[in-house]
């Protein structure tokens, strides 16, 4: 072994044993929270976001307003050929029930609906992730027993980091926390058999991420 490796290597060794050595409660370690242990992401967010989201095999579409997403979303709708739609939410709900289209309302029809539509806590540009949570989504089964889960977000869900979405949480009132807390970066996957990757093992085999370039609507 050369003489520089030699000491490159004591030198690693020498660390790890101060690290064994140094005593302590592991739950009082201090952290530093305002420092990043990664390199941030310089640009906009939402092309963060729509890149690393893209890396993570979902499929993201911009829009300018509501008009513009009703507009791609029965597009889609037609090119896909898919027959039923599901949202909880009413704000959803009178945004199709203005053009006309019955999107399938009640909990129970999740089982026969193609497509499960809803909205988010927030889209984590970083991770390219969407942030779901029961106190937005009235039903968690939409998001999960479709095999497609359309997501509709808004200019106010764009965060930078999982950091951001957590601190601006309510975390003095525990009545106040949501009671799930899902985060979901890309379609559902595993690779368990004989190591071949599989979408839509244990969810949804497609996630769409439709972006509202506005501020939701009352």
């Amino acid at each position: 072994m050369a003489t520089d490796e030699r000491s490159s290597k004591e030198k690693i060794l020498k660390k790890v044993r101060k690290g064994l050595l140094q005593k302590g409660d592991p739950y009082t370690i201090h952290i530093d929270l305002d420092t990043d242990v990664y390199v941030k992401e310089t640009g906009e967010l939402i092309e963060t976001f729509s890149g690393n989201f893209h890396s993570n095999k979902g499929y993201f579409s911009y829009c300018f307003n509501e008009y513009d997403f009703v507009d791609q979303f029965l597009g889609l709708l037609e090119e896909k050929r898919w027959q039923s739609v599901i949202s909880l939410e009413k704000h959803f709900q009178n945004l199709f029930a203005h053009c006309d289209y019955n999107l399938f309302v009640k909990k129970d029809e999740v089982r026969i609906a193609d497509v499960g539509l809803t909205g988010c806590d927030a889209l984590v540009a970083r991770t390219g992730s969407v942030v779901l949570s029961s106190k937005s989504n009235l039903s968690r089964t939409l998001s999960i027993f479709p095999s497609v889960h359309v997501v509709v977000a808004y200019r106010e869900n764009m965060v930078y980091d999982l950091k951001n979405y957590f601190a601006d949480l309510n975390t003095t009132d525990l009545q106040a926390l949501p009671s799930m807390i899902s985060i979901t970066s890309g379609p559902s996957r595993t690779a368990d058999i004989e190591k071949t990757l599989v979408l839509g093992a244990h969810g949804p085999k497609e996630i769409y991420v439709f972006y509202i370039d506005q501020e939701k609507t009352a």
